[in-house]
């Protein structure tokens, strides 16, 4: 009896180190989230995660941004642009790459944080400690809506911001351009959201990333027969963050657009949290 009372925290020790996690005895409604967000942010930046994930959105991103900025006119010189034109396709390519890439970047990061939680039985582990099932959920939405904050928007943005300013001389408005990052941040959370919410509804990682990338090809498409989608899904992003960055008159479905993915983003998490409640470990 002695031997196991002994034994058993150890190993609780032990299991909480491989995880990341420090024993604690918070409670309620958001019990554990500080242990636990400190731990999913720590896989972003407490390791070397945040190298090869910044070269990788630096090489896809502005590698692209400078080969057709700077490689494409040298092969045909006919292709240089005016300054003002010039400003407008690099910010265009710019807020077109983050939308596509970012989007399909969040779906593959996210689609794997719940399955491989619940597959390894870390969940089960963690959640039979003081440790909410909110704050579980929680903590999986922000450290990877900050990482791609940090990472795929802020600094594909700073690099971004210097090759456009190398390709026109002219300096894009700061406040503006910092504004129009907000925006794309609007559809990454959208997607991020759902992702994290399919993550809770199934078991397996196929239907997660199927129905995630079926939602944002299939309302791509369906945007070009049915325009009127974009009043409700985040399918203009890189329109509307374009014409804030460089002070143009907003699309007409822009206010509709944001403000039903920021809701959309609210009713996916919503689903996420109820449903993780129940889920049997």
């Amino acid at each position: 009896m002695n031997t196991q009372s002994k034994t058993t925290p150890n190993q609780e020790l032990i299991q909480a180190a491989r995880t990341g996690l420090i024993p604690n005895h918070d409670s309620g409604w958001l019990g554990g989230f500080s242990n636990l967000f400190n731990k999913e942010l720590g896989e972003w930046f407490g390791t070397h995660r945040w190298l090869p994930q910044s070269l990788i959105w630096l090489m896809i991103i502005n590698g692209l941004m400078a080969f057709i900025l700077f490689i494409v006119p040298l092969m045909d010189p006919s292709s240089v642009l005016p300054p003002q034109e010039a400003m407008l396709e690099a910010v265009a390519i710019y807020f077109g790459f983050v939308s596509v890439f970012g989007v399909i970047g969040m779906i593959i990061i996210a689609q794997d944080e719940i399955i491989r939680e619940k597959q390894s039985g870390t969940a089960a582990w963690v959640l039979s400690k003081p440790v909410s099932r909110s704050a579980f959920i929680l903590t999986k939405l922000l450290s990877n809506l900050i990482g791609a904050l940090v990472i795929i928007v802020g600094l594909t943005a700073i690099v971004a911001y210097g090759e456009i300013y190398l390709v026109t001389g002219t300096a894009l408005p700061v406040l503006p351009f910092v504004s129009s990052l907000g925006v794309l941040m609007i559809g990454l959370v959208f997607f991020l959201s759902l992702t994290i919410m399919l993550g809770t509804l199934f078991e397996q990682r196929g239907p997660v990333l199927g129905i995630a990338a079926g939602v944002y090809l299939g309302s791509m498409i369906f945007s070009y027969f049915l325009p009127q989608i974009g009043y409700i899904l985040p399918v203009n992003i890189q329109d509307i963050a374009t014409a804030v960055a460089l002070r143009q008159p907003l699309p007409v479905m822009a206010i509709s657009q944001l403000i039903s993915a920021l809701i959309l983003s609210l009713v996916f998490t919503s689903v996420a949290l109820l449903r993780f409640r129940r889920e049997e470990f």
